[in-house]
């Protein structure tokens, strides 16, 4: 059940962390006229310092004392995940020919369950 409350919360910080990815992405590509890959990478850095904050004071509640080297290990993991999302975004996109805000959509929650994993296990353990 603990397991389940914190896997719940880490989504409202990735939740939270998508919204800023979705809409940056989208101004980047569609206003800016950035390639998409580009603007989904910049959407995912700028999503990160979100996500970590929250992941750090209310998901996994860390001590300010370990905050740096967690925040060394968390900056390790969305690397992982960086490359899953960005590749799964290519994929879905240039392969099966998804729009890539939909691409986005399932490339995100695809990486959300390998970087909670990921999180959980080693950076927040």
């Amino acid at each position: 059940m603990k397991d389940l409350i914190k896997f719940l919360k880490y989504g409202i910080g990735g939740g939270l962390a998508f919204i800023i990815t979705f809409g940056l992405t989208y101004l980047l590509t569609e206003k800016a006229n950035f390639y998409y890959l580009i603007s989904a990478v910049l959407g995912y850095i700028a999503g990160f310092f979100v996500n970590f904050t929250f992941q750090a004071f209310i998901t996994f509640q860390t001590r300010t004392n370990y905050y740096f080297q967690r925040f060394l290990k968390f900056i390790f993991f969305q690397i992982i995940g960086l490359i899953c999302y960005s590749s799964l975004l290519a994929f879905f996109t240039e392969a099966l020919n998804i729009y890539y805000l939909v691409s986005l959509i399932l490339s995100s929650g695809l990486t959300y369950i390998l970087n909670f994993y990921l999180v959980k296990n080693f950076v927040f353990k």
